[in-house]
């Protein structure tokens, strides 16, 4: 009996139709529903009484159709008897988001010779699966399967295709032999399934098919063990796919008597002997049609011949450490070569297009191929993908070496020092979807051939040295362009209103940054992701700013233009945008308030503009990372800004902020850079300020990428500013140039995390903690021009990293620490301290004597000293020559002392084989 549960399952896509349509009268079914059941009768062979029934306008009024009394929507359909499933053969219910055991009214489908069921959330087998005596093809991919055996296959002995990749089958010891019981399998995917290694003496028994033709084993960490397998399983294999394994050694050796192979892949693996030594092992290589061997650390051998892979169709040597010159041998079939990432050089062989009349995709991409590009590749008619980039190619593109690749649609010939050398008009034979050109030469004008490229997706153009106006065609170009990219160029004008009329997709990436456009920001399409505009001369916002400007964009960068006036406040129609960077402008008047709507916002940069009032409340804006406010003229108190718990960097100097700093500081566990510097602060630093998580431990291999490579500080040295650009893996404070008073909290010694530290130019008093040492990681410490008094702690030796210290314009007293880093400091570093001493200061410490040395005392001792050594010779000469000479003159002396020495190595040697012989016995050596 088939149950009301499985139809649910058959017609979900038809349900979805059903309930995407809005509401309408109750009485009646929506005619798009109708026609969707209609559509439903039609799928089957067999027109029961139940169906036959369906007609009539109110499909309400159907038999086994349910409806909603409300909406008249389409509920459920009820369709259960025998007879309506007898002849069913092929289902499909892949992408439907199915969960839990396969239904077991599946088991009823006697007929059924197809089964989908990928891409869905099932999590296990039933065995209903077992009465499908007649089913031929199964598809359990992309399942959540997680199953400790496969015995249920042993009963679908007609099976001929099954898949159950990336699926949980790392419990399934026995999984070899699960397989070798389908006897007429010739298709099996178990790809990503973590499988577990193969035991050589447990699949002795394991016999040879007959039928199998395509293994596909990738994803499951195999080691080179799963060949006794594979080489065991079918000797008629055409397809074996080993890719993403752990297969090292000489393992293709072990392929002679797979001579009916056409496609092998087995890249990524750990294969790492000459490539060359390989590729006479296979006995199938006037066959072979596909054969990928990327991403292996084969030695560094040359390209090898491949001319005796005479069938060879596609072949990716990407990634294999290949090293010296390109040689092709003779491949009249080959249609793909990738020999990417590789150490080739030397320049490009001249293409003799009878060899290669059939190629369609070339990757020679970041090698070390040099020299010019020679004419015939313009030859290659069916070349649709071509990518040159990253080498160290040289000289011109000319008309020529285009002319007769009228397929060719993706064109990367970026990071190269080619120019392009094409007429203004010349018109291309292509229509490319993808252009890669940047820093190569295609100015100084800008290329007028991309007038005709009305299919073109992706343009990368950056750095190519173009000075020209932008022109005004630009936005008739095509009709999707997701991907545009002419930044580092020298391009002029405003741009033209006609981008905002080009269609985008949703993910569409544009950047305009680093030229040297100007007037006011045009409109753009509704669906930009992302927008880069900095480093231009744009002026301001239009207004029809809040009505054009795209919706769906996640970066906005604005940074380094000649934006002026105040900001439009419409902000809280981007809900999408993370990045918003207008710093380095002339922007004035107030913060929107309408930045308090960003709820996606993640960072935001402010700084150096000329902004003023009170900073808006951001409590809204729950996911921000990064604020950097600084060098504005902004007012009001920090508690707005410190209700954000996910905030890692905080930059708000050079504004004119009030208030003390709150104690809620402390509750922003995730800071990581805090800079408050050039306010009005007033009040003492919190005494909880050492409750600052991220700052009290050091993070090692983190990636900060997300923030970009800098983050501003300043430190002041006597009185002079100095600019520190430090990465923003630096954990820092700078609460310098305000007007706090009290103590440095004895908890700030706590933040072992810190590298730059600066309190000055404040007011506060009180003693240098005991403790600073603790602070090991320190770089950078500034408490100048304070009121700071007594001594400077010792544990100060400790801080081995410290390379800029100031302590000056203070109150210190007694002796300047010693030690290997402290040492490298001048006296400016104590300056103004009247009651320090010691070196490097002039002032020396009470008690402290320098013994004099005089002319005479040093005249003395260089007399002595020469006596000394000169006594020292005349003995050593004295006293050798009264032995040697006694030995030289008289023999008997001589004669007895050899014969002293003899007895003496005698004794020595027999002593020493006495003892090995001991040793030797005691622990039986």
């Amino acid at each position: 009996m088939f149950s009301s549960r499985l139809y649910q399952f058959c017609v979900a896509t038809i349900l979805c139709i059903f309930l995407s349509h809005a509401s309408f009268h109750a009485e009646m079914c929506a005619e798009t529903e109708k026609q969707a059941l209609l559509k439903l009768k039609e799928g089957f062979v067999h027109q029961t009484e139940l169906l036959s029934s369906w007609n009539g306008d109110d499909c309400c009024k159907w038999k086994g159709v349910s409806c909603n009394n409300l909406t008249g929507h389409v509920t459920s359909l009820h369709l259960t008897f025998s007879n309506f499933t007898k002849h069913l053969s092929f289902l499909d219910l892949s992408h439907n988001d199915l969960v839990g055991e396969i239904p077991k009214c599946i088991g009823s489908l006697g007929q059924l010779t197809h089964l989908k069921l990928a891409w869905n959330g099932l999590n296990s087998v039933s065995d209903a699966l077992s009465n499908l005596s007649n089913l031929q093809y199964l598809d359990l991919r992309k399942n959540d399967f997680v199953a400790s055996d496969l015995n249920w296959l042993s009963h679908l002995s007609t099976l001929r295709y099954l898949d159950l990749s990336n699926n949980n089958l790392g419990a399934v010891i026995d999984w070899p032999s699960s397989i070798s019981k389908i006897p007429f399998l010739s298709e099996l995917y178990l790809n990503d399934c973590g499988l577990p290694q193969v035991n050589p003496k447990s699949i002795s028994h394991v016999n040879s098919s007959t039928f199998l033709q395509i293994l596909s084993l990738s994803g499951n960490n195999f080691d080179s063990s799963i060949l006794s397998w594979v080489l065991n399983v079918s000797k008629v294999l055409t397809v074996l796919d080993l890719s993403h394994n752990e297969l090292d050694g000489g393992i293709i050796k072990s392929f002679n008597s797979l001579c009916q192979l056409k496609k092998l892949y087995l890249g990524s693996n750990k294969l790492s002997d000459l490539l060359s030594d390989y590729l006479p092992e296979f006995c199938s290589a006037k066959d072979l049609e596909v054969l990928n061997l990327d991403h292996n650390p084969f030695g560094n051998g040359s390209l090898p011949d491949f001319s005796m892979f005479s069938s060879l169709e596609r072949l990716s040597l990407e990634n294999t450490s290949i090293v010296g010159p390109l040689s092709f041998g003779h491949l009249p079939r080959l249609k793909a070569l990738d020999l990417s990432l590789n150490n080739l050089s030397g320049s490009l062989p001249v293409f003799e297009v009878t060899k290669f009349s059939s190629l369609h995709f070339l990757d020679l991409s970041h090698n070390k191929l040099s020299g010019t590009l020679p004419y015939t590749i313009g030859q290659l008619s069916n070349l649709w993908f071509l990518s040159i980039s990253s080498n160290e190619f040289n000289g011109n593109i000319s008309e020529e070496h285009l002319l007769k690749l009228s397929g060719l649609k993706i064109f990367d010939v970026s990071q190269n020092s080619l120019s392009f050398n094409l007429s203004s008009d010349w018109v291309p034979p292509f229509q490319l979807v993808a252009l890669y050109a940047s820093s190569c030469i295609l100015g100084p004008q800008f290329p007028m051939w991309l007038k005709q490229q009305r299919k073109l997706q992706v343009l990368q153009i950056s750095n190519t040295h173009i000075m020209d106006v932008f022109p005004e065609w630009f936005g008739d170009i095509s009709s999707s362009l997701l991907y545009i990219n002419v930044s580092h160029n020298k391009l002029s004008g405003v741009l033209p209103k006609s981008l905002s009329g080009i269609k985008t997709g949703i993910m569409c990436t544009w950047d305009f940054s680093f030229n040297n456009l100007s007037g006011p920001l045009p409109p753009f399409p509704p669906k930009v992701y992302k927008l880069f505009l900095s480093n231009n001369m744009f002026t301001g916002f239009e207004s029809s700013f809040c009505e054009t400007s795209p919706l769906f964009v996640t970066y906005l960068e604005l940074y380094s233009n000649a934006l002026t006036g105040p900001l439009p406040n419409c902000w809280q129609k981007f809900q999408n945008l993370e990045i918003l960077n207008l710093a380095n402008n002339s922007l004035s008047g107030t913060v929107p308030e309408s930045f308090g709507n960003l709820q996606s916002i993640l960072w935001m940069q402010l700084n150096s503009n000329n902004f003023s009032g009170e900073i808006p409340s951001l409590s809204l804006c729950k996911r921000i990372r990064f604020i950097d406010f600084g060098d504005n003229n902004l007012e009001g108190t920090l508690q707005t800004l410190l209700e954000l718990d996910h905030l890692e960097v905080l930059l708000l100097g050079g504004n004119r902020i009030r208030g003390s700093i709150p104690t809620s500081l402390c509750n922003i566990l995730s800071l990581k850079l805090l800079d408050f510097s050039s306010n009005n602060i007033t009040g003492e630093i919190p005494q909880c300020i050492g409750d600052i998580n991220e700052m009290s431990y050091v993070e090692f291999g983190v990636d900060y990428t997300f923030f970009g490579t800098s983050a501003p500080l300043i430190f002041h040295d006597s009185g002079i500013g100095k600019f520190y650009d430090l990465p923003i893996i630096f954990k820092s404070i700078d609460i310098s140039d305000n007007h706090l008073t009290g103590e440095i909290p004895q908890s700030i010694t706590s933040l072992v995390g810190l590298i730059a530290l600066n309190l000055s130019r404040n007011n506060l008093t009180g003693f240098i903690p005991d403790s600073f040492g603790r602070l090991v990681n320190l770089e950078s410490l500034d408490l100048s021009r304070n009121h700071l008094h007594g001594r400077i702690p010792s544990s100060f030796s400790q801080l081995h990293f410290l390379t800029v210290l100031n302590l000056s314009f203070n109150n210190l007293t007694g002796l300047v620490p010693v030690g290997p880093q402290l040492d490298t400091f001048d006296n400016s570093s104590y300056v103004e301290n009247i009651g320090l001493c010691g070196l490097p200061l002039e002032n020396q410490c009470p008690g402290d004597v320098i013994p004099p040395r005089g002319r005479v005392e040093k005249n003395e001792d260089q007399v002595l000293s020469f006596e000394f050594y000169l006594s020292l010779g005349l003995g050593f000469c004295v006293g050798f020559w009264s032995v040697c000479g006694t030995l030289m003159v008289k023999s008997s002396w001589r004669r007895a002392y050899f014969q002293l020495f003899i007895t003496v190595s005698d004794w020595m040697y027999a002593t020493v084989v006495i003892f090995t012989a001991r040793v030797k016995t005691r622990f039986r050596i």
